[in-house]
C-alpha cells in the first residue's frame, strides 16, 4: 500500500472519528424530555422591612418579598391593601423579589397589612404561593386584634367568595358609598374572610360583592349584607390561631373546620326612589305602569270615560310594576287619559302622596295587530284563550292543578270542567272539587279535589270548550289531562316534624342540595309534620325563610332603611351538612326546632 493510500484511509477515519464526536457533543446538549410537573409552591425567603415592621415612611416606603425561585404577579386585584387607598398599590417583579409601593400618601398613626391572597405565583408552572399577609404600621405600635366570619348569599345561603368585607369605626348612612373603609378584607372560595391587625374598638361591618374592585359599593349594580350592631375584635392575631392559617381551597375537611365569629348575608336591593318609570300601551285594551322601587302604594287609578269596576289591575309579584285590561263591550279610544294617586319619593327622601296624570296611546302597529287580532276573532267561532295547566302528579295532593291565564277571564263555567275517578275494578265517576283564585295573581287558579287522592287510581281532568272567557271574549279549547299518583316502589320519603313556629310565618322548601330547584313548598303557619313524599333517589337541601312581611316571598333588605332581607337557613345534620342523600325506599323522619334554628 503507497503512502497516497494510506493518507486517505487515515482522513476517512479521522472524518469519521469527527463525526462521531460531534454527534455525541450535540446529544449532550439536546434538552432534556419528560420529567416530573413541579407542583411546589414559591416559597418566601425573605421580608424587607422585617414582619410588623413599625414607624414605616408615609411616603417613598417600599415592601420586598424575596422568594426561592421566579415568581410573577398573577392577579393584581387579589393583592388588598387594609385600610384601601382610592390608588392601589404597585406591586412589580424585579428578579426573585415582589417589590410593593405606594401611589398615595399612608395615613399617620395607622397599621396597615397587604394580604396576597392568591395574587401570587411561580413563574414556570402557575403554582400559587401561599397565603401571605404583611403587616406594618406607620406609628410605633402594630394593632393586634382581628375578627373572622362568612358571606353567604341571602337567596340561598351559598358562600360568596371575592366578597370585600370593610370595616368602619364611624357610620353615616351613606358610609358604604362614599368613604373608603378603615380596614377590609376579602372572602376566599367558602366565603371565609379575616381581617387583621385592627385596634380593638367598635366598628360596623359591611360586605359587598365590590364587582368593579372600587372598595364602595354601587347601589343596584352590587350585593349587600350588613350587621345590625357594631362588633368589637375581641382575639389577638397569633400564629396558632387555625382560622388565619393558609388552606388549600380544594380541601373541604380543613376549610369547613374554620369557625366564623359572624355571619354576613349579601342580597341585591331594589333601587328605594319611588316614582312611575315607565307607563305605556301592551295592546288595544291593555296597559302597563312600572315604578322605580317595588311594594309601591297606589290609592286611585283611574281612566277617563271608563267606568272603575271595568278596570282591570294585574300587580307583579313585587309589586313594581301593574299591567291593567279594559273589560269594555266597546273598542277603548287610540289615547287613554289616566290619573294615578301613589305614594312618591319627594325631595327629601319621604313617601308623600302624589297625583300624576298623563295619556297612553297605541301605536299605529299595535292598532293595526288589534284590528286583525278582531277581525280574525270574528270570523273564526274557534278563537282561543291562552291557558297552560301545569300538573305534577308528585305534586298535585298538596298543590292541586294550577291553571295559568295570559290575561284576565271574565266568564267561567265550572260546570264544564270535570275530576273523573277510575277505580282499580275500572269504575268511573265524578268527583267534587274546588276551584280558587290566586289572592296576589287574578290570572291563577287552583283546583283542588275535595276527596283523598288514591295510589292506584286513575284520574282525568277533563275542561270542555268555552269554559272560560277572557277580557277579549275569547275562548278556551276542549282539553284532556290523565294522571294518577306515582308507584311508590322505588320512591323514598321525608317527614319534617317542624316546631318553634309561635306566632311566626315561615316558607319551607325541599330544593335539590345546590338550592337551585325548588322541588315542594310549604307556607308554615303552625306546629306539625310536613311531608315530602315521592322522592327519587338524590341529594336534597331543606331551605326555612322567615317571612316577615307574610306575603309568601323571600324579600330583599334595604340598606338606606337599615333593613335585613328576610332570614334564611338551611337545615344541618348533626355532622354539619346540609345535604340529605336519599336512597331508594328510604323513609326519613327528621325533627326542625325553628327557634334553635333561627338563634
Amino acid at each position: 500500500m503507497n503512502k497516497h493510500t494510506i493518507l486517505a484511509a487515515l482522513l476517512i477515519l479521522a472524518t469519521a472519528f469527527c463525526c462521531a464526536i460531534s454527534h455525541s457533543c450535540a446529544n449532550t446538549k439536546a434538552s432534556p424530555t419528560g420529567g416530573p410537573k413541579d407542583t411546589i409552591p414559591p416559597v418566601l425567603v425573605n421580608v424587607t422591612p422585617v414582619q410588623g415592621d413599625t414607624a414605616f415612611p408615609r411616603t417613598g416606603g417600599v415592601v420586598k418579598l424575596r422568594f426561592n425561585e421566579y415568581t410573577v404577579v398573577k392577579d393584581q386585584n387579589g393583592i388588598l391593601l387594609s385600610p384601601p387607598h382610592k390608588k392601589k398599590p404597585k406591586v412589580k417583579v424585579k428578579g426573585k423579589d415582589i417589590v410593593v409601593t405606594f401611589q398615595d400618601t399612608l395615613k399617620e398613626n395607622t397599621t396597615y397589612t397587604i394580604d396576597f391572597g392568591n395574587g401570587l405565583a411561580d413563574n414556570n408552572e402557575g403554582n400559587i404561593a401561599p397565603k401571605f399577609v404583611y403587616a406594618f404600621s406607620t406609628c410605633d405600635t402594630v394593632d393586634s386584634m382581628y375578627i373572622c366570619g362568612r358571606v353567604v348569599d341571602a337567596e340561598n345561603m351559598a358562600p360568596v367568595k371575592k366578597a370585600l368585607v370593610s370595616l368602619y369605626a364611624n357610620r353615616r348612612d351613606s358610609s358604604v358609598i362614599l368613604d373608603l373603609p378603615d380596614a377590609a378584607g376579602r372572602t376566599d372560595d367558602w366565603g371565609f374572610f379575616t381581617i387583621r391587625h385592627i385596634k380593638p374598638q367598635p366598628y360596623w361591618i359591611f360586605a359587598t360583592t365590590d364587582e368593579n374592585n372600587n372598595y364602595l359599593y354601587n347601589i343596584g349594580e352590587e350585593k349587600i349584607g350588613f350587621n345590625d350592631t357594631t362588633i368589637i375584635p375581641a382575639t389577638v392575631v397569633r400564629d396558632s390561631v387555625y382560622e388565619l392559617l393558609s388552606f388549600d381551597m380544594k380541601d373541604t375537611l380543613l376549610c369547613e373546620a374554620r369557625r366564623p365569629q359572624i355571619e354576613l348575608a349579601v342580597f341585591k336591593e331594589f333601587f328605594s326612589k319611588q316614582f312611575i318609570k315607565d307607563k305605556g300601551r301592551k295592546r288595544d285594551k291593555c296597559g302597563y305602569v312600572t315604578f322605580g322601587a317595588p311594594n309601591v302604594e297606589v290609592s286611585s287609578f283611574q281612566i277617563l270615560g271608563v267606568d272603575s269596576t271595568d278596570i282591570i289591575m294585574q300587580y307583579s309579584p313585587q309589586r313594581d310594576s301593574f299591567d291593567f285590561w279594559l273589560n269594555t263591550q266597546y273598542p277603548p279610544e287610540d289615547s287613554l287619559y289616566i290619573t294615578i294617586s301613589y305614594m312618591k319619593t319627594d325631595s327629601t327622601g319621604n313617601l308623600s302622596l302624589a297625583t300624576e296624570e298623563f295619556a297612553t296611546a297605541i301605536s299605529k302597529e299595535q292598532a293595526a295587530k288589534a284590528k286583525t287580532e278582531d277581525g280574525r276573532k270574528a270570523a273564526e267561532a274557534d278563537t282561543l284563550t291562552d291557558l297552560k295547566i301545569n300538573l305534577k302528579d308528585t305534586n298535585v295532593e298538596q298543590d292541586g292543578i294550577e291553571f295559568l291565564f295570559s290575561v284576565p277571564v271574565v266568564d267561567m263555567e265550572l260546570d264544564s270542567i270535570l275530576l273523573i275517578t277510575t277505580n282499580t275494578r275500572n269504575q268511573t265517576d265524578t268527583t267534587s272539587f274546588t276551584f280558587t283564585q290566586d289572592t296576589v295573581n287574578r290570572m291563577r287558579f287552583i283546583l283542588q279535589n275535595t276527596e283523598e287522592y288514591k295510589p292506584g287510581f286513575k284520574y282525568t281532568l277533563q275542561i270542555a270548550e268555552a269554559a272560560f272567557h277572557d277580557v277579549y271574549g275569547r275562548k278556551n279549547k276542549a282539553e284532556k289531562k290523565d294522571f294518577q299518583l306515582p308507584n311508590t316502589e322505588n320512591l323514598s320519603s321525608i317527614s319534617i316534624n317542624l316546631s318553634g313556629v309561635g306566632s311566626k310565618r315561615f316558607i319551607l322548601e325541599l330544593t335539590d342540595d345546590k338550592c337551585k330547584t325548588v322541588h315542594r313548598k310549604y307556607e308554615v303557619l303552625k306546629d306539625g309534620i310536613y311531608e315530602f313524599p315521592y322522592l327519587k333517589e338524590g341529594k336534597y337541601s331543606f331551605r326555612i325563610t322567615e317571612d316577615r312581611n307574610k306575603n309568601g316571598l323571600f324579600d330583599v333588605g334595604d340598606l338606606l332603611k337599615w333593613k335585613q332581607a328576610e332570614p334564611m337557613r338551611l337545615f344541618k345534620l348533626p355532622d354539619g351538612t346540609t345535604v340529605i342523600e336519599i336512597k331508594e325506599q328510604m323513609d326519613l323522619i327528621q325533627d326542625i326546632d325553628l327557634k334553635t334554628l333561627f338563634d
